[in-house]
């Protein structure tokens, strides 16, 4: 693997990668500031065998929890299996971040699962947006292009979308990034022909339009992987089908709705508050439809909204909203409130250059899936973010 880096005059650097590592016989945390240091450093001791934690530093609760507790003195330390090399975290949308060991076997034969995915596409470039301390970034980013062999792995602290382009327009490229750039790539729209490119999403759910506008906007395609950072990947698609396909040894089935899950990138340990080992099948907190081709993925469970008699996730909901010309981003969440006659009842938070009416969001609403008769509150902020994995964060 050759590695390019991109610095932030857009020159650029061929960097030459250490073979040899200085290794502990304990975990260790990357310290660095940068995409380039993070890779100049990781390579080397994953190569190595080195056991190593990775967290975003800029979550303030983990970095002060990472300072004020010895990783290698946690209670129940002594029963993670000799190989379980890194220590991941999860985002903490739900409360304080869970911690998941991965052995080498979870990564390794995920990775081997990815490589036989995007090699249906003949790859010489790798091109990256995604941040490193995150499981998709660490498995798609830079473990799948290291087994990939002879490619160019192509990075920069923060691409711009147009910027993507261009180095996908030289030619078989394999690019690994979020929805928040496949829905700007959509809206660019230069009508530049990228047939010999493939693009892998993950972090969050695509809506139709936006791959759709993708995909025929640079006659490409686009890959989505679904997954969490406990059980690794889980399954993929391609292009608008609905139907999520099970990776190979991944095996899915139902337990009251929920998607359950063995396979061997399942985590066997999570670090929360102490280690606990993690048994098989996982089930998740998603809601599927389960077939003989695979499984319709319908939301979180606790993001499941009933309109019409159909269950709808809120994430669609929110991509219908985005549709109108003034709204930049929404975020709907279902919320319970026991003193109301009716106790559920819809949050909407919008970014938009204008307030909209109730009326006109009900329609809107109402154009893709019925009429909504829960009752619902709007409201407006300055801005919502997006997390570096391209998750909306509401402050």
């Amino acid at each position: 693997m050759r590695f390019e880096y991109i610095h932030s005059d857009n020159s650029v650097e061929l960097i030459q990668l250490s073979k040899n590592a200085e290794t502990k016989n304990s975990f260790i945390g990357i310290n660095a500031d940068s995409k380039l240091e993070f890779i100049k450093q990781f390579i080397p001791l994953y190569e190595a065998s080195q056991k190593l934690v990775l967290f975003d530093k800029n979550h303030k609760q983990l970095l002060e929890f990472y300072e004020k507790n010895d990783i290698n003195s946690l209670e129940n330390i002594d029963t993670l299996r000799r190989d379980t090399q890194l220590l991941f975290f999860t985002s903490g949308s739900s409360g304080f971040p869970v911690g998941a060991y991965k052995t080498r076997e979870n990564l390794e034969s995920e990775v081997a699962v990815l490589k036989n995915l995007v090699t249906l596409k003949k790859i010489q470039r790798v091109i990256v947006t995604v941040p490193f301390v995150h499981i998709y970034g660490v498995l798609a980013g830079l473990l799948l292009p290291l087994r990939l062999d002879d490619i160019t792995l192509v990075v920069k602290e923060d691409f711009l979308p147009y910027e993507i382009l261009k180095e996908a327009k030289k030619g078989d490229a394999l690019i690994i990034t979020t929805p928040v750039f496949i829905k700007a790539l959509g809206k660019l729209a230069e009508g530049s022909e990228l047939s010999d490119a493939l693009f892998v999403c993950s972090t969050g759910p695509l809506h139709s339009d936006d791959v759709q506008s993708m995909q025929e906007s640079y006659k490409t395609q686009v890959m989505q992987l679904f997954g969490s950072t406990e059980t690794g990947g889980i399954a993929y698609k391609f292009g608008l089908t609905e139907i999520w396909k099970p990776l190979q040894n991944a095996e899915i089935k139902t337990c009251d709705d929920k998607l359950s899950v063995s396979s061997p990138f399942i985590s066997k340990h999570l670090l929360n508050e102490t280690i606990q080992a993690l048994s098989q099948p996982f089930v998740t907190e998603d809601i599927i439809e389960l077939n003989a081709e695979g499984f319709k993925l319908l939301g979180r469970s606790n993001k499941i909204i009933k309109i019409a008699g159909k269950r709808i996730s809120a994430s669609q909901i929110e991509s219908v909203l985005e549709t109108f010309e003034c709204v930049n981003a929404a975020v709907v969440e279902l919320v319970y409130k026991k003193e109301l006659l009716r106790s559920e009842q819809i949050l909407i938070t919008l970014e938009a250059k204008k307030e909209l009416s109730k009326k006109e969001i009900k329609e809107k609403i109402a154009e893709y899936y019925g009429v909504l008769t829960i009752p619902f509150k709007v409201v407006y902020v300055e801005k919502i973010n997006f997390s570096a994995m391209g998750k909306k964060v509401l402050f």
